[in-house]
């Protein structure tokens, strides 16, 4: 696979946060690609790094609280090293952002509709008519009426609002579109309409997207391939099916046997079968572990896991960070 496959390189990306507490080593050397045209998940606990790392491609960390270090390739530049003012031009435009909470992100103050008009006005000039139907067209193609325009975020739903951020989000046509936990705040109907939403936009707009995700099932429903998170690292990295078929790495093994699973009559009883969790907790990542981080939950630790692993390429597109993966 070359360089030209990958719509995004990411490559020994580092991320720290100054805190009063003392430096968070929020990212150690990343390495990520993201091909054209496919759904890429990243999966993981909460405070693992994967809405950091969207952030860090966007570059929206506070810069003075943050350091940032890494090559993030873009269209052959490293965003990294990109001037403020060149970001300004690609993000929006060549790669949009939605955010986790669209109850948080949409203004109460403004119609959606001039929120939706707003993103593109910011990058393209339009005659105020033109404009207007752009934003009734986009929002018919998310799955709205064009009349959601004039109304306020606080009148619509969460799937509504949700919607209407995906609409803002594609509003310059972007190549790339990060989606932070587009479904955790929305009831099971209206996360697989979300879900079917992204898979039709990706194939109607030729869009690639990283969809960062604690849930595999729905890295099950749509992703091509998948990358876990833990502890800052990323350590597995497969097709979708091959890595829920045949996971290598403990904590990849562990997270997908605590999917919930029917006893073939639609039921989830927990009396019968209790669901198996991950003992312990990850670390604090002021003062990371030498070694393998997951080492302290995992069962097939012993002294080799006292030195960090390296990436393996195990399969054919399949690696992961272990010592004992098979």
């Amino acid at each position: 696979m070359s360089e030209r496959d990958n719509i995004l390189s990411i490559h020994k990306l580092f991320c720290d946060f100054m805190t009063a507490e003392g430096i968070v080593y929020a990212l150690s050397s990343v390495n990520l690609d993201i091909r054209r045209g496919t759904i890429h998940g990243l999966v993981g606990e909460s405070g693992c790094g994967k809405s950091v790392t969207g952030r860090a491609i966007m570059a929206l960390h506070e810069r003075r609280h943050t350091r940032l270090s890494g090559d993030v390739r873009f269209d052959g530049r490293n965003l990294l090293t990109l001037p403020e003012r060149e970001l300004r031009r690609i993000r929006g435009q060549r790669i949009s952002m939605i955010f986790q909470n669209p109850g948080a992100s949409l203004s109460p103050l403004m119609p959606v509709g001039k929120q939706i008009a707003e993103a593109i006005t910011n990058h393209i000039a339009l005659p105020k008519p033109e404009l207007q139907s752009r934003v009734n067209t986009l929002l018919e193609q998310v799955g709205l009426h064009s009349s959601v325009a004039r109304q306020y975020p606080f009148e619509l739903s969460g799937g509504m609002q949700q919607r209407v951020m995906i609409a803002q989000a594609i509003a310059c046509k972007p190549e790339l579109l990060i989606a932070d936990e587009p479904t955790t705040a929305l009831d099971v109907t209206v996360q697989a309409q979300v879900l079917n939403l992204l898979k039709d936009l990706r194939t109607q707009l030729s869009l690639s997207v990283l969809l960062i995700t604690h849930n595999f099932a729905v890295v099950a429903e749509v992703c091509d391939r998948v990358s876990v998170m833990y502890a800052g690292q990323i350590v597995e990295t497969a097709d979708a099916a091959t890595l829920i078929n045949a996971a290598a790495h403990p904590y990849s093994i562990a997270l997908i046997n605590c999917i919930p699973r029917s006893h073939g009559d639609g039921d989830f009883d927990t009396e019968r079968a209790p669901l198996p969790v991950i003992a312990g907790s990850p670390p604090r990542l002021y003062k990371p572990p030498r070694g393998c981080p997951f080492a302290p939950r995992c069962k097939h630790a012993d002294t080799l896991c006292e030195t960090a692993p390296p990436m393996l390429d195990i399969d054919h597109d399949h690696k992961v960070r272990c010592h004992h993966a098979r």
